[in-house]
């Protein structure tokens, strides 16, 4: 152990480690290091957690807090093997230190400032994160998102979105370790930080996870042609959302645009016999969506006669259209999601 901090403390030099054996008995840190800087002495009073994402950090901060009142000359530093970028970030705005295993250092005494960030990646992490975003996962997220002030049980939050108990039940645990949740005093789930989540799930979302196919309509005004899919989709009990500029224009105008996107649920051969469509290559004017998961049909919006997908769904999927998606997808977002 006093090698391998020897090596991630460096220039410090250490003087004496001490590792605390049995905590229960005695109400002190993991490790306490006696160091030394040119003329400096400082104990670090370090705590450790096997597991780094914020809501655990955050458990240890609480604890060096208590620490710091009973040694003297002392600065707190949360030890993890690897720490999510999150959680490095409270530590900083808690004035507290951070070391773990990848390389991550941040120690911020007054005569002196060490600061590394590692490039190496927890292989579990990586594979967290995606589990967080998958299609199954993101129908929970969604329906956070679109009712961010409604107060949640495992039970409701699966009965809505139709996603089992026990899969409900790990997205939640991944969400309140990334503070996303949190309980109120009835034990109710809440959405802690809206804001930050549909930025993580936008950094993440990619629309060419659906698939995309491309047609060519003869139909160029587009309220006659929005007429004929509402009225396929009635006739039919066929399901559709209009999504991109198509959706965004009837809920947020900003830009102007000519290509029609439409998420459809399935039959897209009767789609393309009903509306009369001709599949191109290029010079498409209509493309049909088959979607990556049936949770892009969350929160659907009916606006004169036409379906449009939620706020939430049409941000994600404009944000990096080529087309001034993000200048349509921030106006979207100023106007009608607010956060």
């Amino acid at each position: 152990m006093q090698k391998k901090l020897e090596s991630l403390l460096e220039p410090i030099k250490i003087i004496k480690t001490t590792q605390q054996k049995n905590k229960q008995k005695d109400f002190t840190p993991d490790i306490i290091v006696k160091t030394k800087y040119k003329n400096k002495e400082k104990n670090l009073i370090i705590e450790i957690k096997s597991i780094g994402e914020p809501r655990h950090i955050e458990r240890a901060i609480t604890q060096l807090k208590l620490y710091t009142n009973k040694f003297e000359n002392c600065y707190p530093i949360v030890a993890s093997s690897s720490l999510s970028e999150k959680s490095r970030e409270i530590c900083k705005q808690l004035n507290i230190g951070y070391i773990d295993l990848l390389g991550n250092i941040y120690i911020d005494l007054p005569y002196l400032h060490i600061e590394k960030e590692s490039k190496e990646t927890k292989p579990k992490e990586k594979k967290r994160q995606k589990k967080l975003f998958s299609p199954v996962a993101t129908r929970i997220i969604r329906t956070l998102l679109l009712e961010p002030d409604n107060e949640w049980t495992i039970k409701s939050l699966s009965e809505k979105t139709h996603v089992s108990l026990g899969y409900t039940h790990r997205v939640v645990e991944k969400l309140s370790d990334e503070l996303f949740l949190s309980r109120n005093k009835n034990y109710r789930l809440i959405l802690e930080d809206k804001s930050r989540l549909l930025d993580v799930w936008r950094d993440s979302y990619s629309f060419e996870d659906n698939t995309v196919q491309s047609f060519y309509t003869f139909e160029k005004n587009k309220d006659i042609l929005f007429e004929k899919i509402e009225e396929i989709s009635k006739s039919n009990k066929l399901q559709y959302a209009l999504t991109l500029h198509s959706g965004a224009s009837i809920i947020a105008p900003y830009v102007r645009y000519t290509d029609i996107h439409v998420y459809i649920g399935s039959n897209i051969e009767q789609w393309i016999k009903q509306l009369d469509l001709r599949p191109v290559d290029s010079g498409a004017n209509i493309y049909l969506i088959i979607p990556y998961d049936e949770g892009v049909f969350q929160g659907l919006q009916t606006i004169n006669k036409k379906r449009i997908a939620s706020n939430i769904q049409l941000y994600l999927d404009l944000y990096n259209y080529p087309k001034r998606g993000k200048e349509q997808a921030d106006f979207l977002r100023e106007r009608k999601i607010k956060f």
